[in-house]
Formats: C-alpha cells, sequence, structure tokens
C-alpha cells in the first residue's frame, strides 16, 4: 500500500522477479496491508502500527530536506525498510539509470563547437543551500563568465527548453546540487545527459559522482581544489576543440532513462516482502538519514 506516494496504476510487477505484489492508495487496507510506504512529505502523524506490518519510508530528497518534516521521536523503531536514491536502500530508487545508446547520435560536432561564444551557464531557483554552491559559483564568477538563469538570476526566454537554448552557445552547464551527499544526484546532473543538450556537466554534489557517471562525460569540482583552479581548467578545455568534443561524443554515448521516480524501487520492495523473514529489522531513521551521509565544503571560505 501506498500513502501520497505515486499513482499505482501505471505500476505494474511483470518484468519483476516476482509479480505477486499489488499496489493500492485505498486507505481502508491500511491496517490489513502487508507493507505500507510513506512519503516523506506525505504525513504529519503516525497511524497505529499494526503486528507485523513493515513500514517503508521514502524520499528522493537529502536528508536536510527530509528531516524537517517531521518530529523526530517519529522515526525511532518505527520504520523497517527504505526506498531512496540510496544504494543502500531496500527499495533503490536512482534518479536516474544511464544507458548507452546501441549506436552514438550522429551530429556536426565542429559546428556545435564553433557556434559557442559563451563558458558557463546556471539555472538555479533554490538560492540559499546547504552545499553552498551559490558561495562557490560567486568564487568562480571572479575567474570565468557565469551566466545565471532561474529565479536566482535572470528569466530564461526559452522556458521549458531554456537548458537546450543554453547550449548552444554555452560551453559548460553548472549541475550543482543543494546538498552534498552521498549517492545524492539529481535531474540537475542526469537530465544534461538528453542529447540534445549540446554541453558539458560541471558537478557538484555526491562525493561518489563517479560510481554512476561515465568517465570523460562530466567535470567534477571536487578534482580541484578551488574555483580559480576549475575556472583554469574549463578555460583550458573550452578553447581546446578537439578535447572538448571528446567529451561531448562521449557524454552523447549515453541516455537517461528513469528521470527520478520512486517506482523504480517497487521490484526490490516485492521480492523482500516475499523473503520478509530474511529482511526483518527495525530502524533508527534519524540515525539512517546523517550517519556518514552528508558534509559541508572544503574547497570555499564564506
Amino acid at each position: 500500500m501506498t500513502r501520497g506516494l505515486f499513482n499505482p496504476k501505471p505500476l505494474v510487477f511483470d518484468k519483476c522477479d516476482f509479480k505477486n505484489c499489488k499496489i493500492t492508495t485505498d486507505m481502508q487496507q491500511l491496517s490489513t496491508s502487508e507493507a505500507v510506504i510513506f512519503l516523506h512529505d506525505s504525513f504529519s502523524s503516525l497511524p497505529k502500527k499494526p503486528n507485523g506490518q513493515v513500514w517503508i519510508f521514502a524520499t528522493l530528497e537529502s536528508p536536510y530536506f527530509t528531516i524537517n518534516r517531521f518530529k523526530t521521536d517519529q522515526l525511532k523503531r518505527k520504520f523497517n525498510w527504505t526506498m531512496s536514491y540510496r544504494k543502500d536502500s531496500e527499495g533503490f530508487s536512482p534518479y536516474a539509470l544511464l544507458r548507452k545508446h546501441v549506436q552514438s547520435p550522429v551530429k556536426n560536432y565542429t559546428s556545435i563547437y564553433l557556434n559557442k561564444t559563451k563558458n558557463v551557464a546556471w539555472v538555479v531557483s533554490r538560492c540559499r543551500t546547504p552545499s553552498k554552491r551559490e558561495a562557490y559559483v560567486k568564487e568562480l564568477s571572479k575567474y570565468i563568465d557565469v551566466d545565471i538563469y532561474g529565479k536566482c538570476g535572470k528569466p530564461c526566454s526559452f522556458k521549458e527548453d531554456c537548458k537546450t537554448h543554453l547550449s548552444e552557445t554555452h560551453r559548460f552547464y553548472l549541475s550543482f546540487e543543494n546538498s552534498l551527499c552521498k549517492d545524492y544526484m539529481s535531474e540537475k546532473i542526469l537530465r544534461i545527459y538528453n542529447n540534445n543538450i549540446n554541453f558539458l556537466p560541471i558537478v557538484r554534489g555526491a562525493p561518489n559522482a563517479g560510481d554512476y557517471l561515465p568517465q570523460k562525460t562530466f567535470i567534477s569540482t571536487s578534482d580541484f581544489e578551488s574555483p580559480r583552479k576549475l575556472a583554469a581548467f574549463l578555460h583550458m578545455l573550452g578553447s581546446n576543440e578537439t578535447r572538448y568534443i571528446s567529451y561531448l561524443k562521449e557524454k552523447d554515448k549515453y541516455f537517461d532513462t528513469v528521470n527520478g521516480c520512486l517506482r523504480v524501487g517497487i521490484c526490490d520492495i516485492c521480492h523482500r516482502l516475499n523473503y520478509r523473514k530474511q529482511y526483518s529489522k527495525t530502524i533508527n531513521l534519524t540515525k539512517w538519514l546523517w550517519e556518514n551521509q552528508c558534509h559541508m565544503p572544503n574547497d570555499i571560505h564564506t
């Protein structure tokens, strides 16, 4: 059973190892369901938990934007499993899974490169963040041009196709997350792997981004001691046609297949329900959210 999670109608289990699970949002079945999935912002209080029922905590947000939704005492010894972007979740639901094209797109990469007249673009709506990305960009802007759009910058006249159009004139895009947490990689990074988008992502977020992204398809701020050193590398790469195009071609070999949806992990949940005795546990959710997960930036000084 789900509560405030997603529309169950398109969810089927025909591609799962086990096909005997069913999802419902019928609240009349809350006390009789074998398991209940709670989205992190779908409840202000918890119902009485029947004996033997599995409670699953689901979120695609980082701990910074999850923990302030409810009281801490609600989280102690209530939940059994988790469903999130984290690899250690019982229902692993990454924002995206990059797949490789059978055949790489055919593009005139020289023309794409020569049409670019600007360096860095950024579309952003949250102006103050735990990752202090806004401070990083302020420092970066001292050494390379950065055009900022969205609520924290100037309006983008292209609306929904903003990034696509910006990629025609800009060489790089700031795929900066609001939090620096393990496994936390949202659409800010992964949608740049749309083949209609012709610039390179500069990644700042999960310290283990390399576990998800193919090498030579992105630039990571963690590889540079400071924004100044990153800017120097961007100037070098952006002025080298051969090397820049090699990055862009490599990026275009991949595409995003998920687009941020919790239902990806539903097969994992169904599997565990069929073997639930092997996965029996109760978790301290506050500890699970925070322990060894997030860090503050160490490459900027504010």
